[in-house]
């Protein structure tokens, strides 16, 4: 019995102490709740501090946060949303184990083709909200009562009279989201004409809360690709009234994230209809953004479970495809241009020999003081002793300025030292004090002036190299 306990609980001793590594934290195969993924979230901002952050973003019609995770230091955004419907929870399930996955990488200095996956994050920063419809998702999971008592009646009507939820859909006041947004509103098809479990689309464009703030979020992060999951279809929409222009670019990334997941990318239709965040996104910004539907069609219901190592093995590597895709975009309008600046690196950096991130040209660099001769987008070009011309992510930098010397202190003048003075000796008829003699007083040794030490010489920083020709 006694080696039947250890066989079991030997396992998890062994994961939790870890040599070393870090025990999971998302837990994929259990019904994922608004609580447990706020509590994820915590935990993993806890766990890797330097890479993850996480603020609210507004709160939902029933008060419940919208939470968005920041994983990443760079300047270019990527912005991935689930659970835009109630009943596609396991999208949510699936971001937050891409958020785990990528900062577990970035750990362990993971590498994905000729990427070192660290590396990456000091050029993007992937903007997570895992749930961007936390009262529908309640609703469907756990039914009345997790809502006021008051609202019963109008969430069964809304439902079409049931008191089952687990179809449901909408958001808690039975607008659906993802019909939410401005992009060919107006002509949105299949549609409700009232308040329900599904479609309808509300009385005008962004009146739920929730899709309120995903726009407003959006059009301040201004990303250059975004993500909405779905999870009914295993099929990838990508196009909306998409320009000419960008359509080899868009064409290119879907058919990379076909390939990787398996998934069929759906064909342009003339007139599509709109509503939705991708519709919008790609309207607004002219910029690539797709609807995975990550699951087989399974009917009004949430996903069951058993179909979770079939998602995870399609998913698990699109984080870096969709990140350095983005990486790449935003470099593509960058310029190559002279930079004069003095820059301090506080810890080891890795550097390129290109302003790219291939880890064949890759080499460490120690912290100290470097001149700079260039930049390009997130790129400091920097001049390095024996190496020459190397580039580093201006996310490693920090503004450098020469230390001010030291003034000399001024000494102190010496103490003159009070003279001794003897008292008379007492005539014998005098009464004898009953204080004892005061003890002379010492004289102080001379003050030492303490010498100045000079701080390093301009001329210790590299001397440039000449400038090469643009990259």
């Amino acid at each position: 019995m006694l080696l039947l306990i250890l066989a079991i609980l030997l396992p998890t001793l062994v994961a939790a102490s870890g040599g070393g590594s870090k025990q999971a934290i998302v837990n994929p195969k259990q019904l994922y709740s608004y609580e447990l993924m706020t509590s994820d979230i915590k935990k993993l901002a806890d766990a890797y501090p330097e890479l993850i952050r996480y603020r609210s973003i507004g709160k939902s019609e029933y008060g419940r946060e919208l939470w968005v995770m920041e994983i990443g230091n760079g300047p270019i955004n990527v912005l991935l949303n689930a659970s835009h419907h109630a009943r596609e929870w396991i999208t949510t399930i699936t971001v937050m184990n891409m958020a785990e996955t990528m900062a577990a990488s970035t750990a362990k200095q993971g590498v994905w083709k000729q990427l070192n996956t660290a590396d990456l994050f000091d050029h993007v920063t992937f903007q997570i909200v895992p749930m961007v419809n936390p009262d529908g998702v309640t609703l469907q999971q756990k039914g009345l009562a997790a809502f006021p008592q008051q609202d019963h009646a109008g969430l069964i009507k809304m439902n079409k009279n049931s008191r089952d939820f687990k179809r449901w859909k909408a958001n808690g006041k039975g607008v659906d989201l993802n019909r939410q947004y401005p992009a060919d509103w107006d002509t949105i098809r299949q549609a409700e004409y009232a308040p329900s479990y599904k479609n309808y689309k509300g009385k005008k464009p962004l009146e739920a809360k929730e899709a309120q703030l995903m726009y407003n979020f959006t059009k301040q992060l201004k990303p250059e690709i975004a993500i909405s999951y779905h999870s009914s279809g295993e099929i990838i929409f990508w196009n909306f009234k998409t320009k000419a222009s960008n359509l080899p670019r868009d064409r290119a990334f879907v058919q990379a994230y076909a390939a990787m997941t398996g998934y069929r990318a759906v064909a342009p239709e003339a007139n599509p209809s709109g509503g939705g965040f991708t519709d919008w996104f790609i309207t607004e910004f002219g910029k690539p953004a797709l609807t995975p539907e990550i699951a087989p069609a399974v009917g009004e219901t949430n996903v069951p479970l058993s179909y979770w190592d079939r998602i995870w093995k399609q998913h698990k590597d699109t984080m870096w495809l969709i990140g350095t895709t983005a990486y790449e975009q935003a470099m593509l309008s960058e310029k190559a241009k002279k930079a004069s600046a003095t820059i301090e690196l506080t810890s080891p950096a890795t550097t390129y020999r290109y302003p790219d991130l291939n880890r064949e040209t890759a080499k460490g660099v120690k912290p100290g003081v470097y001149k700079v001769t260039r930049e390009k987008g997130s790129w400091y070009e920097i001049q390095i002793s024996g190496q020459g011309s190397r580039w580093i992510a201006k996310s490693m930098a920090k503004p450098w300025s020469k230390p001010k010397p030291t003034p000399t202190p001024t000494p102190s003048p010496t103490p003159t030292a009070s003279p001794v003075v003897t008292p008379p000796s007492p005539s014998p008829t005098a009464p004898i004090a009953s204080e004892p003699s005061a003890e002379p007083t010492p004289t102080a040794a001379p003050a030492t002036e303490i010498p100045i030490v000079a701080g390093s010489p301009a001329s210790t920083i590299p001397t440039p190299l000449p400038t090469p020709s643009s990259t």
